[in-house]
């Protein structure tokens, strides 16, 4: 009995040690906002008038703002 508390315990530990290293590199990896906005700013892109950061990017990106969306829906869908 006490072993199998000792190798659980292990085991609980080894997990906990992933999942910090896990948080650890997202932390340390760019957000996708961060991105986004380092993007824009390397490709000289800023919005037009009326036009929305998101509205620039797909200028950018040639398409349209609304396939920008679709297409960022289907890519978050794929994650869940």
């Amino acid at each position: 009995m006490k072993q199998n508390i000792h190798k659980r315990l292990e085991e609980l530990e080894r997990l906990h040690a992933v999942d910090l290293r896990e948080t650890a590199d997202r932390a340390a990896a760019p957000s996708a906002m961060d991105w986004f906005r380092e993007t824009m700013r390397h490709n000289a892109i800023g919005p037009l008038p009326g036009e929305s950061q998101a509205d620039a990017f797909a200028r950018f990106l040639g398409i349209s703002s609304r396939e920008l969306a679709d297409r960022l829906r289907e890519r978050s869908n794929e994650t869940d």
